[in-house]
């Protein structure tokens, strides 16, 4: 009896150090989160009633059982370093995903800024255009109308002046029409056959006469023809003014047409620029998606990990904690799709816009090609004028004298 009551006391002294040293070994599975200080505290406690129970642990446990535990530490102590290692790559991951998500928006407000910064630019260039366009129909319509006023002019004076030789033409005619009939031949003839003095005297002051009227009448047709030389010198000088004011105002407008061209090279150079920062973003997308997928494949192998664990292993407080953290970490996968399905939108609306913008590119490219052909009138037009000029003043510099019918 006394035999059976030491082995009784044995055995349970045995349990109980076993329970004891359990109890320690829990409490260091439970300290996943390093910034929680009372899991350390439990931990140091574990540490003491360790060591003070080391000495009965020494005498009741066998060497198999030791090295059961030194390996469940060393499995448990492996699993939660690479959990924290886990956790400090999620970290980072999701760090860059919000400087990533911040991009984005940078990039979507860059965008819209670009969008309007273009409608501006562009109605701008509207409004340009239909100035130009009103002020060039406005010149068109005054030179028809100061060139129509010209020849109205030109008219009246030419009808003015016929009717002036006209009426000197019968003012001659009245004075004498037997005399006027005849020629200044026939006048000397009758001088040589007059017999009288009075007859030659009469004859030579018609011949007088004749010879003053044929003087006035050269003298004002020489007169009225220099007057309508000068007019026409005038209004050619006028014309020439004219023309070059026009080919000065053309020439401005090629100047801007340039610019406008140069404008358009750097606005396309932006959009490439645009493009190739969406082009980034599309692989650090594709390369987050990777690490997604390799943590997804990290934390299947940290499940199987974790039934291996559960099979050896029969603490409550390490499974609840353990399910605690996977749960977490399948929240943060699911936030990441959450992330990654909205990012994925939000590239697909970069996309559009860049399609929009493209779009508006090619209508701008349009207008060019629209403004560059009617530069190139606009250069025809030019060079016509010059010419026109060029004729004028070889005209002026001739001097020559339009006769007056």
């Amino acid at each position: 009896m006394q035999h059976e009551h030491n082995e009784l006391v044995k055995q349970t002294v045995f349990e109980e150090t076993k329970f004891l040293m359990d109890k320690p070994r829990s409490f260091q599975v439970i300290d996943f989160y390093p910034e929680d200080g009372t899991t350390y505290s439990t931990t140091e406690k574990s540490d003491v009633i360790e060591h003070r129970n080391s000495d009965l642990l020494c005498d009741f446990m066998t060497p198999c059982q030791i090295t059961e535990n030194v390996d469940k530490d060393k499995t448990t102590s492996f699993l939660l370093k690479e959990l924290n290692i886990l956790k400090t790559r999620n970290k980072k991951l999701q760090e860059k995903l919000a400087q990533e998500g911040k991009e984005v928006k940078t990039l979507k407000l860059e965008l819209e800024l670009l969008e309007r910064a273009t409608e501006a630019k562009i109605a701008e260039k509207t409004a340009a255009l239909v100035e130009e366009i009103y002020f060039a129909q406005r010149e068109r319509d005054e030179a028809i109308m100061s060139r129509l006023q010209l020849a109205n002019e030109e008219r009246d004076e030419a009808i003015s002046r016929a009717r002036e030789l006209e009426k000197s033409l019968k003012e001659l005619e009245n004075i004498n029409p037997e005399e006027n009939d005849m020629t200044l031949q026939e006048l000397l003839n009758r001088i040589n056959n007059a017999d009288t003095g009075r007859a030659i005297h009469s004859n030579g002051a018609v011949i007088m006469d004749r010879i003053y009227k044929t003087k006035e009448c050269k003298e004002k047709i020489t007169t009225e023809e220099m007057n309508a030389v000068i007019e026409e010198r005038d209004a050619a000088l006028s014309k020439c003014k004219r023309l070059e004011q026009e080919l000065h105002h053309l020439k401005e407008q090629n100047q801007t047409s340039a610019n406008n061209m140069r404008h358009l090279t750097a606005e396309n150079n932006q959009e490439r620029a645009l493009k190739a920062k969406l082009l980034s973003m599309q692989q650090d997308r594709e390369t987050a998606i990777q690490q997604y997928k390799k943590l997804k494949e990290e934390i299947q192998t940290l499940r199987i990990y974790y039934s291996l664990h559960k099979s050896l292993s029969q603490e409550e407080s390490l499974k609840d904690q353990f399910n605690c953290t996977l749960s977490t970490y399948e929240n943060a996968l699911k936030n990441r799709e959450d992330i990654v399905s909205i990012t994925h939108q939000q590239n697909e609306e970069l996309a559009i816009q860049l399609q929009q913008a493209l779009t508006e590119r090619a209508n701008m490219e349009l207008k060019l090609q629209q403004a560059l052909e009617a530069s190139q009138e606009a250069n025809e037009k030019v060079q016509k004028l010059e010419r026109l000029v060029d004729v004028l003043r070889k005209k002026v510099g001739a001097g020559t004298i339009r006769t007056v019918i």
